[in-house]
């Protein structure tokens, strides 16, 4: 068996290591504490950060969207995902964007027998819910069962699953969970820290009601909200705001044996775009703006020193940006094709999709939409992703004479000579573009990609639409021709989390998702390559077999790569303990770690 975690003995010892601590400090200057009154007690198990900050102010965070619902459980859009998971609700293991690292959470340790199929989890001592009640392996496994149920729309269900069967969850004592698997499968600690544990004591009834769906939703009174992450939820304003507060339980310390987190507040804002947050981080109402736009970068640039912050520029974004054609071939209830048949034709020949990659002046996108600065995007995962990126995905580099061949192989060209191709039945090529209308980069990004398609024949009718009537047209009624978006990255950044991408029943299976069977020979082959990046224990057989599923997707270009902005964002100079990450939420996710320096300066009063 093998352990992991922090050892007892460690624990043991960490009153005396505090002491040490507290006299001579750790790298750096040693912040007093003083002040700050812990009325509650510590929990046994408590983790011990290496961290020393000072308690109090309010973290203020502008974002361009806002809760959907307080549910850990069917949250499915970071609008929602981004308060909860981590700042409010809290998993068995956790992961450190900074390093890319799986750490414990609410589980301190675990083992594994030799064959990988039984992992026994040892959770921490003493943790409690933000209300007060006890945490222990019952609220684990009351998760479990509402997470597996069939009738909730759980977001994470198909994750935990080993060939399409769920694992078995287990009570040993109250803080101890085995969990046995009924296949192989290999990225158990990954995908188990994707499930936020939910409070039995608080939800079990609307469970058994069947009412579980309509719980915690954003009308919920706020007492309700019950997590064991570092604040809770105390004021919901729609349209406005998400006020959090310090859970008085949470159970991380810092190295001076102070409970965790610092500041006594933290503010999502919401707003309507990019250029309202943007212009809320220029006046001093918020600390934080993430990304900062490249047409931004400048004048931020310049400002630092007057506004009090400070720019990180972290280079590539683990973020994407790409274009996909509609190749959902269905109809809707009255029998209509959700696409004409004759763009459904062009969309589905490779030939068309390398053309519109071979299409795509990428460099062109970043001297114009990226403002001079950004890298030319080809696949799905970037540079950014330490350990899954391929540098050997096929790259259909800008060739608008290689495109022209290829469409012209089609039957495609310009029959009247009005500069615009036709099909063989005289259909003019044209379709419509949609990208979300709140996000300024994709708007400058579909304005190049139009006229990068007249270049070649092609007419092309961009029209940007708000975020939620594109999501509708993606999942719902699946009538649009062509669509910008991306893919945030999830945390960890392992593909067996984004499966729901890549399988062709998976949801976000964008050009054309949930298949009943795969619709090509290329998504079958996909399919059981992602069953090996999911069943494979031995981690450079999982690689082998991503790497695979790279080069098919990049060969069939069912997403066309566009290109991406360096990831940069500003932080009020105030706001300490920040170590910025490519990974979501690039400043936020160890926000218990962050604190107020109150000597370092301040801007507008809030």
């Amino acid at each position: 068996m093998n352990r992991v975690g922090l050892p007892r003995w460690a624990r043991l010892l960490a009153p005396l290591t505090l002491a040490v601590l507290l006299a001579g400090g750790c790298g750096g200057k040693n912040v007093s504490n003083a002040k700050f009154q812990d009325p509650n007690p510590l929990p046994e198990g408590a983790e011990v950060v290496p961290v020393t900050g000072q308690h109090g102010g309010r973290l203020v965070y502008a974002t361009i969207s806002e809760p959907k619902t307080f549910n850990p459980v069917i949250a499915n859009e970071t609008s929602s995902t981004d308060v909860l998971d981590g700042p409010v609700y809290s998993g068995l293991v956790e992961y450190d964007n900074g390093n890319q690292q799986i750490k414990p959470g609410l589980a301190e340790s675990w083992e594994r027998s030799p064959d990988g199929r039984v992992w026994t989890f040892h959770l921490r001592k003493g943790v409690r819910w933000s209300d007060g009640e006890p945490f222990d392996v019952d609220d684990v496994l009351f998760t479990s069962k509402v997470v597996y149920d069939e009738k909730i729309n759980a977001a994470v269900r198909e994750l935990i699953k080993a060939e399409g069967k769920p694992w078995v969850w287990e009570k040993v004592d109250s803080l101890t969970l085995k969990v046995t698997l009924p296949a192989p499968f290999g990225p158990v600690l990954e995908v188990i820290g994707s499930v936020y544990i939910i409070p039995r004591h608080k939800l079990e009834a609307a469970y058994n009601a069947g009412t579980f769906e309509q719980t915690l939703g954003i009308t919920t009174p706020p007492d309700s909200i019950v997590g064991t992450g570092p604040y809770r939820v105390t004021e919901f304003r729609p349209g406005e705001s998400c006020t959090l507060k310090r859970n008085p339980h949470y159970w991380k310390v810092d190295q001076n044996h102070q409970r965790l987190p610092y500041f006594d507040t933290v503010v999502f804002v919401a707003c309507p775009d990019y250029n309202a947050s943007y212009l809320k981080f220029q006046s001093g109402d918020s600390d934080i703006q993430d990304p900062v736009r490249p047409e931004d970068a400048p004048s931020l640039q310049d400002d630092q020193k007057k506004g009090n912050f400070t720019l990180y520029n972290l280079g590539a974004d683990i973020a994407t940006n790409f274009l996909w054609f509609n190749l959902n071939p269905g109809k809707d209830a009255s029998g209509k094709p959700f696409l004409e048949p004759y763009k459904l034709a062009w969309f589905k020949d490779v030939r068309f999709r390398r053309a519109a990659s071979y299409a795509m002046d990428r460099e062109g996108m970043i001297k114009t939409a990226l403002q001079g600065s950004g890298f030319p995007q080809y696949g799905l995962i970037t540079t950014a992703n330490k350990r899954w990126y391929d540098p050997n995905v096929p790259k259909f580099e800008y060739d608008p004479e290689q495109a022209k061949a290829l469409l012209d192989q089609m039957g495609l060209k310009d029959r009247n000579g009005d500069g615009v191709r036709e099909d063989a039945q005289g259909h003019k090529v044209e379709f419509v573009l949609y990208t979300n209308s709140e996000n300024t980069i994709r708007k400058n990004l579909g304005q190049v990609a139009k006229d990068c398609f007249a270049k070649v024949g092609i007419s092309c009718i961009f029209q940007p639409i708000e975020f939620n009537t594109l999501i509708s047209h993606i999942r719902d009624d699946h009538k649009y021709d062509s669509i910008i978006l991306g893919l945030t990255g999830g945390v960890p950044p392992d593909p067996a989390l984004s499966q729901n991408v890549y399988r062709s029943t998976g949801l976000t299976h964008q050009w054309w998702p949930q298949q009943k069977t795969p619709g090509t020979p290329a998504e079958a082959q996909i399919d059981k390559l992602m069953d090996v990046v999911v069943q494979e224990p031995d981690s450079s057989k999982r690689k082998a077999a991503f790497d695979k599923v790279q080069e098919i997707l990049g060969d069939q270009q069912f997403t066309v790569g566009l290109a991406r902005e360096p990831l940069i964002v500003a932080v009020r100079n105030r706001v300490k303990g920040v170590r910025p990450s490519v990974l979501r939420l690039h400043v936020m996710y160890n926000v218990e770690e962050l604190y107020e320096d109150k000597g370092a300066g301040q801007v507008a009063a809030r």
